[in-house]
C-alpha cells in the first residue's frame, strides 16, 4: 500500500483525517496520509496500539481479529489488518460520525486496491 492508496482511501471517506499503514510486527510505519501533518509519534503510536488490538493477547478467545474499531466522543479509530498479509496493517484516525458501515468498507476495499 504506497501514500498514493492512502490518499484515495481519504479521498473516499472524507472523514478520514489520518490513514497509516504498518508493519505492526516491526513497529514501523510504512507510509502515512493525513488532512495535517502529525508527529512521527501520533503515527508510532497508531501503529502500536495496532499491534496490541492484533497481538491475539487472549482477549478474543484464539481467534485472531482483523478489524477493530474504537470510539470516543472526540475521535473514531479503525484498524484493519491485511489478510494476505497479516503483519501489514492500515489504522484510520476519523472524526466520531463517520458512518460506520461506509468506514468498514473502505478500510476493507483498501486492501483489495492496494497498488
Amino acid at each position: 500500500m504506497t501514500a498514493d492508496d492512502l490518499a484515495q482511501l481519504r479521498a473516499d471517506l472524507p472523514e478520514c483525517e489520518l490513514a497509516v499503514f504498518a508493519d505492526v510486527f516491526s513497529g514501523t510505519v510504512l507510509a502515512a496520509d493525513a488532512a495535517l501533518k502529525h508527529p512521527q509519534e501520533n503515527l508510532d503510536a497508531l501503529c502500536a496500539e495496532a499491534a496490541r488490538l492484533f497481538s491475539g493477547a487472549g482477549a478474543f478467545e484464539g481467534a485472531e481479529p482483523d478489524t477493530a474499531v474504537v470510539l470516543t466522543s472526540v475521535t473514531c479509530r479503525a484498524f484493519f489488518r491485511d489478510p494476505a498479509e497479516p503483519g501489514e496493517a492500515l489504522c484510520c484516525l476519523c472524526a466520531p460520525g463517520v458512518p460506520p458501515e461506509r468506514l468498514l468498507e473502505a478500510g476493507r476495499a483498501a486492501f483489495a486496491g492496494a497498488g
